[in-house]
């Protein structure tokens, strides 16, 4: 599979100059050269071939071919991810973008170890690009500021299903998923303590459905890609 790199702009055709990390990185690491070809998308669904036709010390240019405007997902995910310890952070974004997610909204819950710090939207950004490009996604997920459970529970009324996914839920998720056919689904997931009393209630009360993926609980930075994983697979996207 080609390498993939991302670009703010991404004409239809033409040339295109590539410049700032993205060359550094393709230069650099990659060695790129004269005639190899790569993959160039916009991060917004836009995409193409290219072919590098120069290399100099700082960017290199590529010309573009087949370029196509792929299609947002037919089911929007969004992921409410409680702040999971520092040193997880980073691999819980990785893990939502590999498996699919479409936005992304930090929750700081009762029982969070993790903090939120003024730097953590941006590197929760980052990282969820790169995570874009490793796995050859034509799409960056969005990622929203920091929330409360407040915010939460309004995000809940005005979805039209969100499910929680907690070891002590009494549906199971094949059984949820096959009364639904929802066009954007919202997955809250919980910290290392696991979601507290009062947040389960006041979820529940404001419509979520609580459910579960079995005997197995998950750690809170990979159980967001596993939900991920049975949810598209429940809804036949995969």
């Amino acid at each position: 599979m080609l390498p993939l790199f991302i670009v703010d702009n991404l004409p239809n055709s033409g040339s295109l100059e590539i410049d700032g990390d993205e060359a550094k990185h393709a230069i650099s690491s990659l060695r790129i050269k004269n005639g190899e070809l790569i993959s160039v998308t916009d991060g917004k669904g836009g995409r193409a071939d290219a072919q590098v036709i120069s290399v100099t010390g700082k960017t290199f240019v590529v010309e573009l071919n087949n370029y196509q405007q792929e299609p947002s997902s037919q089911i929007k995910l969004t992921v409410v991810q409680a702040l999971t310890k520092g040193d997880r952070a980073r691999e819980t974004i990785e893990l939502l973008t590999e498996a699919g997610v479409d936005q992304i909204i930090p929750w700081s819950a009762q029982r969070c170890v993790g903090q939120w710090k003024d730097d953590a939207l941006e590197k929760w950004r980052v990282w969820s690009k790169e995570a874009t490009k490793q796995s050859r996604r034509s799409w960056i997920p969005e990622i929203s500021e920091i929330q409360t459970t407040i915010d939460i529970v309004k995000r809940v009324k005005d979805s039209e299903l969100s499910l929680i996914f907690h070891e002590t839920g009494e549906k199971k998720l094949s059984q949820v998923l096959s009364e639904k056919s929802p066009s954007s689904l919202l997955l809250i997931i919980g910290p290392e303590g696991g979601i507290s009393e009062t947040e389960l209630e006041a979820f529940k009360l404001a419509g979520a459905i609580e459910v579960s993926m079995g005997k197995p609980v998950f750690r809170s930075a990979h159980a967001g890609a596993a939900a991920l994983a049975a949810v598209q697979t429940g809804l036949k996207v995969w």
